[in-house]
């Protein structure tokens, strides 16, 4: 199976259209209902989804009292604000990233379940990303009740087993760049599934993507050949900043 990767920066710095020309994935971010704050306009989200090849993916992100699981008008607004910022984008990929707070308790579990179960849809894929007082297998064995992608640091920790993985790469104290050798390691525990959504958070996300992109690709030339496929390492090559945030219409 040919696994599809997706690559994507922490944030939009600059036109979407130069960013779609280095990375394949972006996060979006909805309503902050408490905060009355927004994201993209509609109007900018359907330039966005225009300007994007078929093959470009946006994740939604869950708006911050939607994450908390913590019911009222504030989390039905985000809920609703996610939902259509999603079939405006054609997202296939929703992310609710919980807080510490969400614990793993059996409130917070039932409170997750409800959360997720009115988000479920017929053409996404539900990623949950724990923090916290989670451990790791706790949190993969609940993610497998629930039916969704549990998104990990895969530099520190394996890529759950599944059709999806959904990784984000922290630029954590020493950690401020990924060398080759760490990027052929994650190209490893990616191996092949369905499709690989990895953020990458440092200052070099631009040069690191390449670098994983050809390494995963060699690894599934290997494989075509009988080979491990990872035995010489790809250059990375120079990397590009993007400055100035993009004006919304």
């Amino acid at each position: 199976m040919a696994t599809r990767l997706h690559i994507g920066a922490k944030e939009l710095r600059g036109e979407f259209a130069a960013y779609a020309k280095r990375f394949d994935l972006l996060e979006v971010r909805g309503l902050d209902a408490k905060n009355l704050r927004y994201g993209p306009s509609a109007a900018t989200l359907r330039r966005w989804r225009r300007a994007a090849s078929p093959s470009f993916e946006f994740a939604v992100v869950a708006g911050p009292n939607l994450a908390k699981l913590r019911a009222g008008e504030a989390f039905d607004a985000e809920l609703e604000a996610m939902q259509a910022t999603a079939t405006i984008l054609e997202s296939r990929v929703l992310v609710v990233s919980t807080p510490p707070e969400v614990t793993p308790s059996k409130l917070w579990r039932d409170r997750l379940k409800g959360t997720i179960d009115r988000l479920r849809s017929d053409v996404a894929t539900i990623v949950w990303e724990p923090s916290g007082l989670w451990e790791y297998d706790d949190a993969v064995g609940f993610g497998k009740t629930l039916s969704v992608a549990v998104a990990v640091d895969p530099a520190r920790s394996e890529l759950p087993a599944g059709a999806v993985a959904y990784g984000r790469l922290r630029a954590i104290g020493a950690s401020r760049a990924f060398s080759t050798a760490a990027l052929q390691r994650i190209a490893e525990k990616i191996g092949e599934r369905r499709d690989a959504y990895m953020i990458i958070e440092t200052a070099g996300a631009l040069k690191e993507g390449k670098t994983l992109r050809g390494l995963v690709r060699r690894a599934k030339a290997g494989k075509r050949s009988g080979g491990s496929g990872l035995g010489r390492l790809v250059r990375p090559q120079a990397q590009l900043h993007v400055r100035d945030d993009e004006q919304e219409e």
